[in-house]
């Protein structure tokens, strides 16, 4: 008898909805006092050093089952009520997070601990790492992790004020701790976001819950513009954009119109909106984010906005001026930015992994060279005031611009030794050389260094560095400041939009930016839907089967029952799946009589049990682990076991001594 559906066109099984938990979330105060406590335990426990690949690897001798277990018991609350402990475990990623953080204080004020303070920053990783994995491992479980442990934000109190609002995945990220970023459950978490099955809270946007529209088979249901709050959407509408942009680019650049002030074309119309809608778009995210925003893309963006913007105001004051000087101008500067335009596509191609992580080595190079750059900029200085003064010698200032040049040629290797043949012989001469010697042997050579350590650095953790990446990258969408999603240059309908309608109600506003948005990303949500369409229809069958909604996202090619087999139905009507989950179970049943009969042809063919059994009895023998509570008391153990016997030697001595037998006297 084949499953049914009910009248929201999904399953009733839901692996993530029937475990839907209300829970209180606990108080900063009370938050404080759980992450003490875990401070206090990991400050019990960890006493010593330990090499990075012995803490890592798993089921390490350090952190022992035992460890985790009073790790959750640390976090208060009856044991023996499941709503009571749950309400407060649900912080514990949170406060071992926050606890990271004061560990990573006390490295920067007391030195003399970073080997010791290093390895807890590890552990505390690990445990965060161990925890989330542990918690993917319960069944039904998915929602606790998500919307509780990782999601859901929390405040702490610190000194005299309670914290902001954040969650865990945010400050895992924002504190790059890349171990427990690499965590599975994490990465499940992070996966679910990016395509929308998870979603902010209308109601409240500390919470984050399951999407409703995610496992409905109608394909009406999907065609909503509240979609496009999909990260991959939100993506993939910023990528083709910025190829738009890159061509209105090229077409204004090639066209030539800029230099002869001729009137702006369709083309360079376009462009110009496209721009006005970026800038608005930067303006408001500082506005909201504040100097948080300032990072390396976003001033790279910045100054391309600069010199376009520029570029456009002298364009337009050529026009109208008919000056062609301002055109030729505003030409040079448009030209200059296209190194800029098209680097900037590198940003919106993050999410693809190659170009993911070469985009985290130029960004720990970046970060790396600042120090060379400090040391060129002193002695640069240094340098330029000797040669000052040595021009100043013979009462006139004549040849600095020149030596200006030459020091900031000798930076990439273009210095002219022949400037200072005649000027201030042999002082400014021997001046030069110490300089070149400087930049071109001491300092030079460090900024390699730099750049081979950050690369190396990336490289070996490339994976966890990746997806930290993705984290960030997943995160920037998630805390949009905006209601109702408009990508630049959409953004500028909004705008128009909003002024129009300021007087209105807001239930009308709704309404009409709904429909707004509906035709604008229509295109889109007409091949977004039939995506999201059969996509449900895998989520209602691994729903059949008890399964989490991410089960079946991929066909396991050696397992002949994996797969789903997609229906031609009427989409529209939600009748597609019924029928899918129907092929589906038929081409099981034929895939497993088939290879069962095949397998049967020859009566030698198959294996015996005993093989199987062997194979059960040579797995290896994990060793039993033992916490490092355990090796302490064993060590203490140990020491009292050799005290004791020096003590039975030394009373045996004297003993011998006492003995009047033993007396030659």
């Amino acid at each position: 008898m084949s499953p049914e559906m009910n009248d929201s066109g999904r399953f009733s099984d839901n692996v993530l909805h029937d475990n839907d938990l209300v829970l209180e979330a606990p108080t900063p105060r009370q938050i404080l006092r759980i992450a003490m406590n875990l401070k206090y335990l990991i400050d019990k426990l960890i006493t010593k050093e330990y090499e990075e690949q012995e803490i890592l690897k798993d089921n390490n001798d350090i952190i022992t089952e035992k460890f985790v277990e009073l790790a959750y018991q640390g976090c208060g609350g009856d044991q023996k009520d499941k709503s009571s402990y749950l309400k407060y475990r649900e912080v514990i990623i949170y406060s071992l997070l926050n606890v990271y953080s004061w560990y990573k204080n006390i490295q920067e004020t007391q030195i003399h601990e970073g080997q010791i303070i290093t390895t807890k920053l590890l552990v505390v990783q690990k445990l965060c790492q161990i925890i989330i994995d542990k918690e993917v491992s319960k069944k039904n479980n998915l929602h606790y992790l998500f919307n509780h442990i990782l999601l859901r934000r929390y405040s702490i109190f610190e000194v005299n004020n309670e914290s902001s609002l954040r969650n865990a995945v945010e400050l895992a990220t924002d504190q790059h701790c890349t171990i427990a970023v690499g965590a599975s459950g994490y990465q499940r978490c992070l996966s679910w976001l990016w395509d929308g099955w998870i979603i902010q809270s209308p109601d409240n946007p500390n919470k984050f819950i399951a999407e409703e529209i995610v496992p409905h088979t109608s394909y009406l249901d999907h065609f909503t513009p509240q979609r496009i709050k999909t990260p991959k959407y939100q993506n993939f509408l910023q990528i083709l954009f910025s190829v738009i942009y890159l061509f209105l680019y090229s077409t204004i650049l090639n066209e030539k119109l800029i230099i002869d002030n001729i009137n702006p074309s369709k083309t360079e119309i376009f462009f110009i909106l496209f721009t006005l809608g970026y800038v608005i778009d930067e303006i408001a995210k500082f506005y909201y984010i504040g100097l948080a925003y300032l990072q390396f893309w976003t001033c790279l963006n910045g100054t391309l906005y600069i010199l376009v913007t520029i570029s456009l105001i002298l364009r337009f004051i050529g026009v109208f001026n008919s000056n062609e000087n301002y055109g030729t101008i505003a030409y040079r500067l448009m030209a200059c930015a296209g190194p800029l335009v098209w680097s900037r596509l590198l940003l919106y191609l993050e999410s693809q992994k190659f170009i993911g992580i070469t985009l985290v080595v130029v960004k720990h190079m970046m970060r790396e060279s600042i120090i060379f750059f400090f040391l060129l900029i002193l002695f640069i200085i240094g340098f330029l005031q000797g040669f000052i003064g040595l021009d100043l010698s013979d009462g006139e200032l004549d040849v600095t611009n020149l030596v200006i040049n030459n020091l900031l040629a000798t930076i990439i290797g273009s210095g002219d030794f022949s400037l200072f043949e005649n000027f201030a012989s042999p002082y400014a001469t021997i001046l030069f050389y110490c300089y070149s010697f400087i930049i071109s042997v001491i300092l030079l050579n460090i900024l390699i260094a730099f750049f081979s350590n950050a690369y190396q650095t990336v490289v070996d953790d490339a994976d966890t560095e990746y997806m930290c990446l993705m984290s960030q990258k997943t995160l920037r969408f998630i805390r949009a400041p905006d209601e109702d999603v408009f990508v630049p240059p959409f953004n500028l309908v909004e705008l128009i939009f909003f002024i129009l309608l300021k007087g209105q109600s807001d239930s009308t506003k709704q309404t009409i930016m709904t429909i707004l948005m509906t035709i604008l990303y229509s295109p889109l949500l007409i091949v977004t839907s039939l995506w999201e369409v059969r996509t449900a229809g895998r989520i209602n069958y691994n729903r059949l089967w008890g399964l989490p909604d991410d089960a079946n996202k991929k066909d396991t090619i050696w397992d002949l029952t994996d797969g789903y087999v997609e229906a031609n139905a009427n989409i529209l009507r939600g009748m597609g799946t019924q029928k899918s989950i129907e092929a589906t179970m038929h081409k099981n049943r034929e895939m497993a009589i088939a290879q069962g009969n095949e397998e049967q042809r020859d009566q030698k063919f198959l294996v015996n049990k005993k093989w199987y059994d062997e194979i059960e009895n040579s797995v290896p023998k994990e060793e039993e682990s033992i916490s490092a509570l355990k090796k302490l008391i064993q060590s203490q153990r140990d020491d009292m076991d050799a005290l004791a016997l020096k003590i039975d030697d030394l009373m045996k001595l004297i003993t011998i001594q006492g003995d009047p037998g033993n007396n030659d006297d």
